[in-house]
C-alpha cells in the first residue's frame, strides 16, 4: 500500500502545475494623464471604435490533419458597435455629455459641401458621400468641434494579438483616448485581458469584458 501512496502523490505533484499552467492572467488597467488632465472636458464628442486583429485563420490543404495557416486582419462589427454604445452610456450615466459620431459626420458633410462650392465658380452639384469628421483637415476638425460646442475628443482602439500555441492564448486590449479639442491629451485608460480558445472564449466577449473594464472609475472632472 506505502509504494501506492506515493505514486498518487507524485501524481498530484504534477497535475498541480498542470492545472496553474492554463489560467490566464487577470486583467491588467493602465492609465497615463497629460497635460490637459485639469480641464473641466465634459460635452465629448466620441468618435467610433477601431479595431486591429491579427487573427490566425486555417486554410484547406491536401492533408486535412495538417492545416496551413494564414494571417488576416479581421475583428467582429458587431461587438465594435456594442462597445460604442456600452462606452458612451455609461460615460453618458456618470456625467459626460456625449455627442454622437453620426452627428459630428452629419456637420462635417455639411460644412464641406460649402467648402467646396467656394472653391469653384462654376458647380452644378456638388456630391459628399462618405464625409467623415476624419477625412477633414484638422483646422476643419477644430472648425466643427468649436461649432458643435464641444471640449474632448474620445476615440476607442481594440487591438486583438495574435493567437499562441495550440491553445491560441492571445492579448485584447482595449483602450481610451480623452483629447482637449486642440488635441493635447486628458487621459488615455487601457485594459489588456488575456483569452484563449480552451476556455471556449471569443473575441467578441472579450471585447465586452474590455470595455466595462476600462471605463471603470472613469468620471468627467
Amino acid at each position: 500500500m506505502r509504494p501506492r501512496v506515493l505514486g498518487l502523490a507524485a501524481l498530484a505533484a504534477f497535475a498541480l502545475p498542470a492545472c496553474t499552467s492554463v489560467e490566464l492572467a487577470p486583467p491588467v488597467v493602465r492609465i497615463r494623464t497629460g497635460p490637459a488632465a485639469e480641464r473641466p472636458l465634459r460635452r465629448v464628442v466620441a468618435l467610433p471604435s477601431t479595431c486591429g486583429s491579427l487573427t490566425q485563420i486555417p486554410i484547406e490543404t491536401e492533408d486535412p490533419a495538417q492545416p496551413r495557416w494564414e494571417t488576416r486582419v479581421t475583428c467582429p462589427a458587431n461587438a465594435m458597435a456594442a462597445i460604442d454604445h456600452a462606452i458612451r452610456a455609461t460615460l453618458a450615466y456618470r456625467g459626460f455629455h456625449i455627442i454622437d459620431s453620426e452627428q459630428v459626420n452629419a456637420v462635417t458633410a455639411r460644412r464641406r459641401e460649402i467648402m467646396e462650392r467656394r472653391g469653384f465658380l462654376e458647380i452644378t452639384t456638388t456630391v459628399t458621400v462618405g464625409a467623415l469628421f476624419a477625412d477633414a483637415t484638422p483646422f476643419e476638425q477644430y472648425d466643427i468641434l468649436r461649432e458643435l460646442g464641444a471640449e474632448g475628443v474620445l476615440t476607442t482602439r481594440i487591438s486583438i494579438g495574435a493567437g499562441l500555441g495550440r491553445s491560441q492564448r492571445r492579448t485584447v486590449t482595449v483602450q481610451l483616448r480623452l483629447l482637449a479639442t486642440d488635441g493635447t491629451l486628458a487621459w488615455a485608460r487601457r485594459c489588456e485581458l488575456e483569452v484563449a480558445d480552451f476556455l471556449v472564449a471569443t473575441d467578441e466577449r472579450a471585447i465586452e469584458r474590455g470595455a466595462r473594464c476600462v471605463v471603470e472609475g472613469t468620471y468627467p472632472r
